[in-house]
């Protein structure tokens, strides 16, 4: 197996320079654990003090340098397509956060909202949902769970779809995600890869690498967030992944002890 690491740094200053970021709305109602994903993700905040995180109350821009310039829009749980301050045209994605114990409406309702606006404004958006907090719950309520909010989902969008816009046909990506364990990093992953222009001679690289090594398995990851940018055409094994995530958190804890 074989890990590439791209070099990144995160900053959440200085976002009027003259880099050209990739925008990614990150949207869900209050406590839902928008901002824990992103302090985790790209600050490396420890998964038990995301407790003590106080509620977003304002729209706070996050710019993360990697493959591709990011720029994250964490946003409160009671924002609006009103009050964003901005057109959905500007952003690549949109990533709608739902606690995995919340099945009632509001949330369904918060993420069709956007659903539609997104539909009229930027019908090409990549539309991400994770079903979060995912630890809270057993397994078979897990599973549960996680097919009732698509379920529901589907089905709002069926019942406000006509001739003129037909919702139902938005292609809506679910993934079910924890801070607890790496189901974040592979989900947070795959929305990365249609981001980067360059994924298709990233991944044929890798499939070389992998034809010329005798590797099993080739990853091309960001070490400081353990996203991986680029995978090989074999089928990603979820222990795999697991195994290089937590070398890459150990490189990140004992790295700058030797520099």
């Amino acid at each position: 197996m074989a890990n590439y690491s791209s070099t990144s740094a995160s900053s959440s200053s200085n976002l009027n320079n003259s880099v050209k970021r990739t925008k990614i709305l990150l949207l869900g109602l209050r406590r839902s654990g928008k901002t824990s994903i992103q302090q985790v993700l790209f600050n490396d905040l420890s998964p038990k003090q995301t407790f003590y995180l106080e509620p977003t109350m304002r729209v706070v821009k996050h710019a993360y340098d990697t493959l591709i310039p990011l720029e994250i829009w964490d946003c409160p749980g009671n924002i609006t397509v009103d009050t964003l301050g901005a057109p959905l045209s500007q952003f690549s994605s949109i990533i709608f956060v739902i606690d995995i114990r919340d099945l009632y409406n509001q949330a369904i309702s918060k993420l069709v909202e956007f659903i539609v606006a997104s539909y009229h404004q930027n019908p090409n958006i990549n539309f991400e949902v994770f079903v979060h907090k995912a630890e809270k719950l057993q397994e078979d309520d897990k599973i549960e769970n996680f097919r009732q909010i698509h379920e529901r989902v589907s089905d709002r969008l069926l019942d406000i779809s006509s001739e003129e816009a037909s919702y139902e046909q938005v292609q809506l990506n679910f993934h079910l995600t924890s801070v607890y364990d790496h189901s974040l990093h592979e989900a947070f992953s795959r929305v990365l890869h249609k981001l980067v222009d360059s994924l298709p001679y990233l991944e044929d690289l890798l499939n070389g690498f992998c034809a010329n090594s005798q590797s099993p398995k080739a990853f091309l990851f960001d070490i400081s967030s353990r996203l991986y940018i680029a995978t090989d055409a074999s089928p990603v094994d979820s222990a795999t992944h697991n195994l290089c995530c937590d070398y890459l958190g150990m490189i990140n804890a004992f790295g700058p002890l030797y520099r």
